[in-house]
């Protein structure tokens, strides 16, 4: 029985992990839509505390290594918010716009423990002679961001004859040229998108040398309105794009970090415990056996 309960104990870890990752199954896949009204609530602060809306452009050197960001001091989002709001909660917000051949970018601070979906909705400005309604997309860290910056800075488009991003290997490409979140967050020539995303940790590689001081990491939703050096991005309208934004915010179920250490160190131990259990159990037997009555064997005699 002591035996069993030592092999088990692997099987009873990978068992416990899959059970929590099942429960944790409804919060990550909720909400595909914003359910966030336009007189959200924020009687205790106000929008400007959480989020930041710039015009893209100005960012240096300095920034890009992580000084200077004005960002530092913004509070994590735990709430979720419209642009379009109604109650005058924003004293002397105007609203979401992309100027022509432009980028607006909203800063915030996503933290773990939520799952936040946007919601992002480009129309056209009253008198625009906006050609279309379309626009570009993209959730960045920081120093991709101001990467992003310095290249609409110097408005340099690298040509596609000259340059291939695909074989220039993955782990090198944020060398040579700004990516979106997890590579994945960029969402082109849309009218309409939604998407949803949860952090992981916190900090950055700077604030973990402590070079920064702040262990909130900060991210850019970039609404952007020219032409970069993406080929399937949009380029200029010609005019003024207004844009809704709205961000859910949900908490989220996770499983602490060391799950998965847990979980992959359980299938490899399992492998050595279990057959040195079967061998111990197999000599045992073998012993027990040889500890019966002598008895003497007969044998033919010659003659």
């Amino acid at each position: 029985m002591s035996d069993f309960k030592v092999a088990g104990v692997p099987l009873i870890l990978i068992t416990a992990v899959f059970a929590g990752a099942l429960l944790s199954v409804p919060a990550t896949s909720a909400a595909s839509s914003c359910d966030v009204p336009p007189s959200s609530d924020w009687s205790q602060g106000v929008p400007g505390d959480y989020i930041e809306i710039s015009a893209v452009g100005g960012g240096g050197l300095e920034e890009l290594f992580g000084y200077g960001a004005s960002s530092n001091s913004l509070k994590p989002l735990e709430r979720g918010l419209s642009t379009e709001w109604s109650d005058g909660t924003w004293a002397g917000f105007q609203g979401v716009a992309v100027m022509n051949d432009s980028a607006t970018t909203l800063s915030m601070v996503l933290i773990p423990g939520y799952l936040y979906t946007f919601c992002i909705d480009f129309s056209h400005s009253g008198g625009s002679a906006a050609s279309g309604a379309q626009g570009d997309i993209y959730l960045m860290t920081d120093q991709n961001y101001h990467m992003y910056e310095i290249e609409y800075d110097s408005r340099v488009i690298v040509d596609d004859a000259d340059f291939n991003l695909e074989v220039v290997p993955v782990e090198w490409r944020d060398m040579v040229t700004w990516l979106p979140f997890r590579d994945s967050h960029a969402y082109e020539s849309v009218s309409y998108e939604e998407f949803s995303v949860a952090i992981d940790s916190t900090g950055t590689a700077w604030s973990s040398l402590g070079l920064q001081d702040s262990q909130n990491q900060v991210y850019h939703l970039v609404l952007d309105g020219w032409e970069n050096s993406r080929t399937a991005d949009s380029g200029a309208t010609g005019g003024t794009m207004n844009v809704e934004v709205i961000i859910d915010v949900e908490e989220r179920q996770t499983l602490p970090n060391y799950t998965a250490y847990m979980l992959i160190g359980a299938l490899p131990l399992s492998c050595i415990i279990i057959p040195m259990i079967l061998h111990s159990r197999y000599h045992s037997a073998a012993i027990s056996s040889n500890e019966g009555e002598m008895r003497e064997v007969p044998y033919l005699k010659e003659g």
